[in-house]
């Protein structure tokens, strides 16, 4: 009689209530591991069915990283630990160089140059140019005077991006000197500097990637579509396509970084020349990893050969050039609601994941008191403290 195999334990990191996060616990049970979740008490993850233990840690991302630094010392047996936002990655790169990232942390923490390309628009952006990859032509500045002469060297549309951000948080779009001044008090609230960056026109997409030590292992691209609640947030719709920039990018990015783990690269699909132009990295679980079926691309089995110490690269299918369109749930209910938009209403429940009911009752409870009326709010939140 066969032994049974033994579960692989692994700790994910969820720091904040990121809608795709929360349906990540699901991929890594598929690949045959038992999920231990380290959040805040609250968040939608910790609902999920397949999370087999939660950690409740704090909402401060300091306070966290403390306490993540502490239970790996005391408990290092896990076979993988997944830093599932950018607030707690940040935190933990504080103690890059130290002993205590040793082994899980996704890039060679005792390199500052691969931490900060990573962690940083403005270093992305430089080692991609030195990896040969297409890249947005942009300019980092450290004040006002700089940002004008930027753009004028540049022209006018142009993006201008703040060091960190999230889901769209640190980006605006400028046509003229009135939003450049606007975008600029908006963004310039640090003492950190911001991207003035050449604005292309074209589709919005990004690419969902599982790396072996800077080896992509399985991958597929999608274009970003009705983004909510602006237009350079997160999209609520997401269109599977392929390109032939895109197995160059992926190689490009691995190799600059090293990264171990999932993560996302953003960019845009120029219209003039028809490339890829690489934006950004996000070092961190990105929302849409369960669509890898239409690219005929499966993340569970990759992981799993890869915790066996078997990885193997699995590339995409070609896309036919009109690609399937998946209206993300829970993500259309709410650009659903805000545009009067009876299809993505519909039509996401398709993505629910009916298999985790704990769960969707967690994303339309917030889906409702999103657009319940403050009073209302007031009320629910009432009853719940007397409860």
């Amino acid at each position: 009689m066969p032994t049974p195999t033994k579960p692989l334990d692994v700790l994910l990191i969820a720091g904040i209530d990121a809608l795709g996060l929360a349906r990540f616990p699901f991929l890594l049970h598929k690949a045959g591991c038992k999920v231990t979740v380290l959040a805040p008490p609250g968040l939608a993850i910790t609902c999920s069915r397949y999370v087999d233990k939660h950690l409740p840690t704090s909402t401060e991302p300091k306070a966290r990283a403390l306490l993540i630094i502490e239970l790996l010392s005391q408990q290092p047996s896990y076979d993988m630990v997944i830093v599932g936002d950018e607030p707690s990655l940040i935190a933990l790169s504080e103690f890059a160089g130290d002993g205590c990232l040793d082994g899980w942390f996704p890039v060679d923490h005792r390199s500052s140059s691969q931490v900060q390309v990573i962690l940083s628009k403005w270093d992305f952006q430089q080692a991609a140019i030195k990896a040969g990859l297409y890249t947005p032509l942009a300019k980092m500045c450290g004040d006002w005077q700089a940002v004008t002469a930027a753009t004028a060297d540049i022209g006018y549309p142009i993006m201008l991006k703040s060091f960190s951000g999230l889901s769209g948080s640190g980006v605006r779009k400028v046509n003229n000197d009135q939003e450049l001044k606007a975008a600029y008090d908006d963004l310039a609230v640090s003492p950190q500097p911001v991207l003035v960056q050449r604005f292309y026109e074209g589709k919005l997409g990004s690419t969902d990637v599982l790396f072996d030590h800077g080896v992509p292992l399985c991958w597929h691209s999608s274009y970003s579509l009705h983004c909510w609640p602006t237009p350079l947030a997160a999209s609520s719709a997401r269109e599977l396509t392929d390109h032939a920039d895109v197995a160059a990018m992926v190689a490009g990015v691995g190799k600059m970084t090293g990264f171990h783990g999932f993560a996302g690269i953003d960019w845009i699909h120029d219209t003039k020349t028809n490339h890829l132009y690489a934006l950004e990295l996000n070092p961190r679980v990105t929302p849409s990893y369960h669509l890898g079926h239409y690219a005929g691309v499966d993340f569970s089995h990759s992981l799993q050969q890869l915790l066996a110490g078997k990885p193997m690269t699995t590339e995409p299918k070609p896309i036919p050039q009109s690609g399937v369109v998946v209206n993300l749930f829970p993500q259309s209910l709410f650009w659903a609601f805000s545009h009067c938009n009876g299809y993505s209403f519909f039509h996401c429940w398709l993505d629910a994941p009916w298999h985790d009911p704990l769960l969707m009752l967690a994303y339309l409870r917030r889906v409702l008191t999103h657009y319940l009326p403050m009073h209302w709010r007031q009320w629910a939140k009432r009853q719940l403290r007397r409860g």
